[in-house]
């Protein structure tokens, strides 16, 4: 990851699994990587969700994107003959197998890191959380900043902690914020160091437009009529 001083530009991934969705984020060129998850997966390719991650990669291969998958089993024991079927699938060097926080899952982390996947620590809840995923090898750990807030944990400053940790140690792992509820959230884990965010596809168009660039738009094309 390309740092310039103590800055380092937050990457946008898109969290969608969504054929059209992912075009037209693509055709605009503003993500670096794309996450799903089994829910969303289900939704939207009942039956055939291996079929289904094909057809994203097709769209993400060109541009070499990470794509985040979750192992479909909450058994510790299966998750890393789970993640070795997913790479024998998929056959995708970007492939990042998301695998949940926990005690067990610690150790599917450092065997996954051994075995030489991308590994995504997904659902942290808290600052040591993302740290311990970190340490067992984790590419990224990822921070649920939406449920953080609505069992009353001060997000922000975990983002920020986290972040603050990750440049102190030169650890590889980046820091995803994901559950995000307002565009307003994309600005404030920016703001607080945040390496990633994950973004569900309705905020990208909210992020892009103000209602004053709108205005200046619109004043400059009426300066231009023709007289």
């Amino acid at each position: 990851m390309k740092r310039e001083g103590n800055w380092t530009p937050m990457k946008l991934f898109l969290d969608s699994v969504r054929l059209v969705e992912i075009r037209t984020v693509i055709a605009r060129g503003i993500i670096t990587g794309l996450t799903t998850n089994p829910t969303s997966l289900r939704e939207e390719a009942p039956g055939r969700p291996l079929d289904h991650l094909r057809r994203i990669i097709e769209l993400v291969r060109p541009l070499e994107l990470p794509l985040s998958v979750q192992v479909m089993t909450t058994e510790s024991g299966q998750m890393v003959r789970q993640a070795e079927t997913l790479r024998a699938e998929l056959e995708y060097e970007g492939l990042v197998i998301k695998v949940p926080c926990g005690w067990d899952e610690l150790a599917v982390i450092a065997e996954l890191a051994r075995r030489r996947f991308l590994v995504n620590c997904t659902a942290c809840m808290t600052a040591m959380q993302a740290m311990m995923a970190a340490a067992a090898g984790a590419r990224y750990a990822t921070l649920f900043y939406g449920k953080m807030s609505d069992v009353g944990i001060d997000a922000a400053a975990a983002v920020e902690e986290v972040a603050r940790a990750l440049r102190r140690s030169g650890d590889d792992c980046e820091l995803v914020i994901a559950s995000i509820r307002r565009a307003y959230d994309v600005h404030e884990v920016m703001r607080r160091g945040a390496h990633v965010t994950t973004v569900p596809y309705r905020f990208l168009p909210q992020l892009s437009e103000h209602p004053k660039t709108a205005e200046a738009v619109g004043a400059f094309a009426q300066s231009f009529q023709p007289v």
